[in-house]
């Protein structure tokens, strides 16, 4: 096992590049899956909804769970539900089997999101928590990357249901990663084997109820880009690979800007104002895509300027949790967090089925895009504020 903080990071890293890849095969091979099966839209959109949609029941069940349990074996157990939701859905022949198996793999992955927070939170003290939270966040990103260059040419040769059980591989690989990589902090336990229960402060809780709402409405922005971007540019005339690797950009993109957003809020001591720069240049640049022949460079630029904020909005987030309150806090945030990636993607997909184009989602992007900075704005407040009354005592 490891000892250094950074390689315990890159073991848990995998976890969220594991998820990353699951969760956006379904729309890497929409074209392909809506034709084979006979899905508009809408149903797409909730195929993609329904790995999120979990979290609405599990996240706090999962955190009471968390308190008898290790926070590694929680993190094991997800990611093989993630892998048995991999092989339903390669053995569906329609729509019901398939939502079946996003369902569950969903809830897998609701379960170790909760306590892989958790895990990185204990790791790193306050100073690093930020980077931190922003190198593990580039998982997602890359996951999504590959999944979007790879995953649509590949169901073309192979078809969409081998696809499935190739993800339920990459989230075993996941399992055997951190199994054999990670261990729990130095003085930190490893079972707690007490009484479960459930319990957060009002105002702590209130706090984290509205993180949640910041972090949904940011993310929704993000995922609606990745999950019908492809369709976009089908409309605008590029084949199923060149649709996928020019989504794809967004998320290579990301990766440098994770971890470069939370160094220039920190150097700066502006998160407020490198937030709000990022999110108007990428909402800018979400609203012309549909307008272009040329995505490359705006797909570059959505994803940079997109991905900036999001260690800024979950480390102002995890400041808000007491240590002792940090599963309950992770719970509830992924609770509201769920719920709305969940429901929302199903009534965008709608959205696009009445138009008459997958322009529709993209104009949704770049309005929660801006939305984002006001609701920002009163979460750093408030996380400032906070600061100031813990220093104090």
């Amino acid at each position: 096992m490891l000892a250094n903080r950074w390689a315990i990071l890159a073991v848990l890293i995998v976890v969220r590049l594991a998820m990353g890849f699951q969760f956006q095969a379904v729309a890497s091979m929409t074209p392909i899956i809506a034709a084979d099966v006979g899905l508009d839209f809408a149903q797409i959109g909730t195929l993609i909804g329904f790995y999120m949609l979990p979290g609405v029941f599990l996240a706090i069940p999962g955190a009471i769970l968390g308190s008898r349990f290790s926070d590694l074996s929680m993190v094991l157990f997800g990611v093989t539900v993630m892998a048995v939701g991999g092989v339903v859905a390669g053995l569906a022949d329609g729509f019901t089997m398939l939502a079946f198996g996003r369902l569950l793999s969903g809830a897998g992955a609701v379960v170790q999101s909760i306590f892989l927070v958790k895990m990185i939170a204990d790791w790193f003290d306050e100073k690093s928590v930020v980077t931190a939270m922003a190198l593990m966040l580039c998982g997602w990103p890359v996951g999504i990357a590959i999944a979007l260059a790879t995953l649509g040419p590949l169901a073309e040769t192979w078809g969409w249901q081998p696809i499935m059980h190739l993800t339920a591989v990459v989230c075993i690989l996941a399992v055997v990663t951190v199994w054999l990589g990670y261990r729990p902090p130095p003085g930190s336990k490893t079972s707690t084997g007490g009484r479960m229960g459930f319990h957060m402060p009002r105002r702590e809780l209130k706090m984290v109820l509205y993180a949640g709402l910041v972090w949904t409405v940011y993310n929704l922005a993000y995922f609606s880009i990745i999950s019908f971007g492809p369709a976009l540019l089908l409309e605008r005339g590029l084949d199923v690979a060149a649709a996928g690797a020019a989504i794809s950009l967004a998320s290579w993109a990301a990766l440098p800007a994770l971890p470069l957003g939370g160094y220039l809020a920190d150097r700066t001591g502006r998160p407020d104002l490198v937030l709000g720069i990022s999110c108007i240049l990428a909402a800018g640049a979400a609203a012309l895509l549909p307008m272009t022949d040329h995505p490359y460079l705006l797909c570059a630029i959505v994803g940079l300027f997109a991905a900036a904020p999001a260690g800024l909005i979950m480390g102002r987030a995890i400041s808000l949790m007491s240590p002792p309150h940090r599963a309950q806090g992770n719970a509830i945030l992924y609770t509201f967090f769920y719920g709305g990636m969940g429901l929302i993607p199903s009534v965008v997909g709608w959205g696009a089925d009445v138009t008459g184009t997958a322009a529709t989602p993209l104009y949704f992007s770049a309005s929660a895009l801006l939305l984002s900075v006001p609701l920002f704005l009163v979460l750093h407040a408030m996380a400032s504020r906070l600061s100031v009354e813990r220093a104090a005592v």
